[in-house]
């Protein structure tokens, strides 16, 4: 089978990680049993995860001019990843994200939005020549939409990683996606108050050719326009860092999509790489390889089978 390419065009982060016992009840000093200088942002993670389950990656994105900087593309580049895509906005200064992981695995994120992405510069489409998989986030949205625009002018599968984000972007990216991701929490902010039904209908109304959520520990559902709703379980573990899951998922599904692995199949390989990174830690460099993956794939697809007529309640 030949190497999928993936550009992933989007967010770059600097991050800062400590590991706590439990998350205060209250504001308060609280220890940290660890620490640890790290990197982040949706599409950053997405292109490391990747990587790791065998795609050829380049990672487009802008970020600032300090020196932190340096630990972005030595990462990139430690995990095999073509980074040239990654520029520098001059003057400006990239995103930090302070990440909390209590001992459950679960974690608290705060984040201080850096400006390269406001300030940047435009996409190049030559950059992203030779993809097979355009994956974006809605953290660039002009990055974004640049990339998808390609992405549907020339038949390349395009994924929206849809999270928290302001609505007009989210509208403006949604109908230009072939595959809309959704978070729960950017769902709602996509459509707010309605349900989830109504929210991947309104999706697919808007252009989007599959609206799917991701819920966690609870099941995946999504729906192709002019198809039925389809739902799947994921693995159950017991997470020891779950920082990163919804990247490594878009990634794998991402990649499992330009093999031509049909939905089912594609949504239950990229459950299972997301499982496997809560099990991995610490955040991306959790993430799994191919082979880990494949191996535990079977076992996931034979506790799914029963649900597969399974129904979406409204």
């Amino acid at each position: 089978m030949p190497t999928i390419r993936i550009a992933c065009v989007g967010h770059a982060v600097l991050d800062h990680v400590f590991e706590v016992d439990a998350f205060p009840l209250r504001p308060t000093k609280t220890p940290a049993l660890t620490y640890r200088p790290g990197t982040g942002g949706m599409a950053f993670n997405a292109a490391i995860a990747a990587a790791r389950l065998g795609a050829a990656v380049r990672m487009i994105g802008r970020v600032g001019s300090e020196p932190g900087v340096q630990m972005l593309r030595d990462r990139l580049r430690a995990e095999g990843i073509e980074d040239r895509g990654l520029e520098v906005v001059p003057g400006a200064v990239t995103s930090v994200s302070a990440i909390v992981v209590d001992a459950r695995g679960e974690r608290q994120i705060f984040n201080h939005r850096g400006d390269a992405i406001v300030r940047a510069h435009a996409l190049d489409p030559l950059v992203l020549e030779g993809a097979d998989v355009v994956l974006t986030d809605p953290r660039w949205a002009a990055g974004a939409e640049a990339a998808l625009r390609w992405a549907r002018a020339r038949r390349v599968i395009a994924m929206l990683d849809v999270d928290v984000a302001p609505v007009a972007d989210l509208r403006r990216l949604v109908p230009l996606a072939q595959w809309a991701v959704f978070s729960e929490p950017g769902l709602a902010a996509y459509a707010p108050g309605v349900s989830v039904q109504a929210a991947l209908e309104h999706a697919l109304d808007s252009g989007c050719e599959v609206a799917m959520v991701t819920r966690g520990e609870q099941p995946v559902w999504w729906r192709r326009r002019g198809g039925t709703l389809q739902r799947l379980p994921v693995p159950r573990v017991r997470a020891v860092d779950t920082t990163g899951a919804g990247d490594v998922f878009h990634a794998a599904l991402a990649l499992a999509l330009g093999e031509g692995r049909d939905e089912r199949n594609a949504v239950a390989f990229a459950a299972t790489a997301a499982a496997l990174k809560c099990l991995g830690g610490p955040g991306v460099l959790g993430a799994p390889q191919r082979g880990d993956v494949e191996r535990a794939l079977p076992r996931h697809a034979a506790r799914s089978a029963d649900a597969a007529g399974a129904t979406m309640p409204a």
